[in-house]
């Protein structure tokens, strides 16, 4: 028997100590919820865990970044539907303008409306705003411009319109390569149901013509008998792509050698038009447009690695062209070469994802009376009230394009707040499983120690008695 050391007290007291560490942990992962309270208790899983929950919080954040973006649209949007009503009162003006019977007096009262509607849309143009932040004033918007002449020797009419906001701001390059006409009968009449019997006349006091559909209106065809043969004639009309009516001529058709200085083709309207196969009265509707080869590149150097779209071969489509995120508007003067134009771009960029990047770029032109159009509207005249009417359509047709492009981007939003909310939901439960302690097993584990300790403090004061026994050794 020994009493300087009592290993049967060590024992007990090692066992009672370990129990009551692992009755502490259980008590401290029962008080948080938590089954990794710090890095030493699972070190992998803690890291795990970290980058899970900056993902959870960004998706959070990133669903209200979404809808305060959708709250910005659903406001640009409220006030442009109120210039949208402004443009239909304003041709519903026009069209009560153009009736001749109003007087000089009348329309003048026509007008004094008219110009107070177009200060309102300044206006709107102007004062709209989303947490001090102006909409439809320009500063959102993404801008392009041709320097000049000099750098515009593709012949891009007017200058070119991003479509993609994500372009950076910068300079940029079209090349314009094996250009040709591609001329394609929609509706055949008349006689007339060959391409080649109708081409842009490059010669023309039209010229440069659009490109689009074209209507040939034969009317009034007729058969006059003179010296002894049959002679045909008929008024031809050829209106534009835009809807307007370019020219109208009695011509002879229906045999050879009609056209001037013996040419088989007359030109009417801004069309070389092969008259000699009109037999009958009828309306051709053709469609000439331009099939080029285009390639964009960013930067002041035209280089291989400056090419930000491959060379891709289209046709117009009302003679624009659309590659690499830009649109490009030509007429019949298109050239093959090179343009060059910068991009200032000033788009909203909506954060709609945790990590870097995951954004969605909105832009929002300036919208006043000057980029609409409309700024000379006059209907003081019946032809200046009759045009008017076109020049709504068109501003009309603009506002509309903006509208539509902001609904998109704010139901594409919609969705992808329900992503984030899915996406955030599913990321939570497996966070979860990682971080969070099982309240079931650990109150098991607790109940299982804290008998564990009760029967090793027993045990430790029996060990504790054990060294008494040598004092019956001294009686």
């Amino acid at each position: 028997m020994k009493i300087n050391n009592n290993i049967q007290a060590l024992n007990a007291y090692r066992n009672l100590s370990g129990n009551q560490f692992k009755t502490s942990k259980n008590l401290e992962k029962l008080s948080s919820g938590l089954r990794i309270n710090r890095a030493a208790d699972d070190a992998a899983g803690l890291a795990i865990s970290e980058k899970m929950r900056s993902q959870i919080r960004g998706l959070k954040q990133a669903e209200r970044n979404s809808m305060d973006g959708i709250s910005l649209m659903q406001t640009a949007e409220g006030a442009l539907q109120e210039v949208h009503a402004i443009l239909q009162r304003m041709r519903e003006l026009s069209v009560q303008g153009a009736n001749d019977t109003n007087t000089k007096y009348d329309r003048e009262q026509i007008q004094k409306e008219i110009d107070q509607l177009k200060l309102e849309v300044d206006s709107i143009s102007e004062k709209t705003e989303f947490n001090t932040r102006k909409l439809l004033n320009g500063s959102s918007a993404v801008l392009s411009s041709i320097s000049g002449t000099a750098d515009n020797a593709a012949a891009v009419v007017g200058n070119p319109k991003v479509i993609d906001p994500r372009l950076v701001t910068g300079t940029y390059h079209i090349n314009v390569e094996n250009i040709d006409e591609i001329v394609t009968i929609n509706q055949v009449g008349a006689g007339l149901s060959d391409s080649n019997n109708i081409n842009l006349d490059a010669n023309s006091d039209f010229f440069p013509q659009a490109f689009g559909e074209y209507t040939i209106n034969v009317r009034s065809f007729l058969a006059n008998e003179v010296a002894s043969t049959t002679q045909y004639s008929a008024t031809i009309q050829v209106v534009g792509p835009n809807g307007l009516p370019l020219e109208e001529r009695s011509v002879d058709v229906f045999q050879s050698n009609t056209g001037e200085d013996g040419n088989e083709f007359i030109s009417i309207g801004g069309l070389n038009i092969d008259t000699r196969n009109i037999k009958e009265a009828g309306t051709i509707k053709v469609s000439i447009e331009q099939q080029a080869t285009v390639s964009i590149y960013r930067g002041e150097d035209v280089s291989p690695e400056n090419k930000i779209a491959a060379e891709k071969t289209m046709i117009t489509n009302d003679g624009i062209l659309k590659h690499g995120g830009i649109e490009f508007k030509f007429n019949n003067d298109i050239q093959a070469a090179e343009t060059k134009f910068s991009i200032t771009n000033n788009a909203l960029a909506f954060q709609i994802g945790p990590n870097t990047n995951q954004n969605v770029m909105i832009d929002v032109p300036r919208l006043d009376i000057v980029t609409l159009g409309i700024e000379e509207i006059d209907v003081t005249t019946q032809k200046g009230a009759n045009m008017a009417i076109f020049t709504l359509d068109q501003a009309i047709n603009v506002l509309s394009d903006v509208r539509a492009k902001l609904g998109a981007t704010q139901n594409r939003m919609e969705h992808t707040i329900n992503n984030l909310q899915v996406t955030h939901e599913n990321l939570t439960a497996s966070e979860s499983r990682i971080r969070d302690a099982d309240m079931a097993l650990e109150m098991t584990e607790f109940t299982r120690n804290n008998i564990i300790n009760q029967a090793a403090t027993a045990m430790l004061a029996q060990a504790n008695q054990l060294p008494q026994g040598v004092l019956q050794l001294l009686q």
